[in-house]
């Protein structure tokens, strides 16, 4: 099977492939919107892409991909992301670090603490960072990176598991052109716009799953892009697009809503 996934190799992304399928083609792309297109093109027969990490929150270009382009998501993978700090001595010898601005986020606490006087040098990727380390030879110069760096470019781990949250996960989704079968255990994502402002709109549009006692297991909001003031609600629910009570509830929400469907597949969570 062929996926394309962001790149290079030694990302988060790319351990995200390697747990769906380790005998996968992975093609490696440069941004979310590539691999969307990818899918789209016909070129990979999935795309798996982050959709949200439990620290930094929800990744706004997948949820614009997902709004953009016709493709279903059909599964997702939760990957808890561990964070090594390496380089080729100890940590006193550092006065550079090379991260990445997600990356650096996720580890702030103890970059401020340990390492609070090192010039950082922001990357344009995990493997970025661990590239450069592995080609400079340089004691004074350090990264940040995840464990399929390490193995990829030979790097000597210095610190372990460097993360501020150590339940820190991010949740990944797989695109495809084709829907996943239905299971027991699904999840159905959605996203949802208003056709007018008015008091009460998403009051009203909470009410009707409750009052199916449907799950919300999600739900945020993004401008649309539009005017000042104009929302998209992106939604996860429990349950699959086709039961009955869910069925009927999108009937009920589209008089008044525009609702897309984005995918229903199988929960991880």
């Amino acid at each position: 099977m062929n996926i394309a996934t962001l790149g290079p190799k030694g990302t988060f992304s790319h351990e995200a492939v390697l747990k769906r399928n380790k005998n996968a083609d992975i093609v490696f792309k440069n941004t979310v919107w590539d691999v969307f297109e990818s899918v789209n093109e016909g070129e990979v027969e999935e795309g798996v892409v982050p959709l949200e990490n439990s620290v930094s929150g929800t990744i706004g270009l997948t949820s614009d991909a997902l709004m953009d382009f016709d493709l279903n998501v059909i599964g997702e993978i939760i990957l808890p992301i561990k964070h090594n700090l390496v380089g080729h001595d100890g940590v006193r010898e550092i006065d550079t670090l090379y991260v990445h601005p997600a990356t650096y986020e996720q580890c702030e606490k103890f970059i401020r603490k340990t390492l609070p006087d090192v010039k950082i040098i922001q990357t344009s990727s995990n493997a970025a960072s661990a590239k450069i380390i592995s080609e400079k030879k340089d004691k004074t110069k350090a990264a940040i990176v995840p464990r399929e760096a390490i193995e990829i470019y030979d790097l000597k781990i210095i610190k372990k598991e460097v993360q501020d949250n150590k339940f820190n996960v991010t949740r990944f989704a797989v695109v495809s052109k084709i829907e996943a079968k239905q299971t027991k255990s699904d999840r159905t994502s959605i996203a949802i716009y208003p056709q007018a402002d008015k008091p009460g709109i998403l009051y009203s549009l909470l009410g009707e799953f409750a009052k199916r006692k449907i799950n919300l297991t999600k739900i945020e909001s993004r401008p649309s892009k539009g005017k000042l003031g104009d929302y998209i609600f992106f939604m996860d629910i429990q349950g699959h697009k086709d039961d009955p009570n869910i069925k009927e509830a999108f009937d009920v929400i589209e008089e008044n809503f525009f609702l897309k469907v984005l995918g229903s597949y199988p929960r991880e969570y």
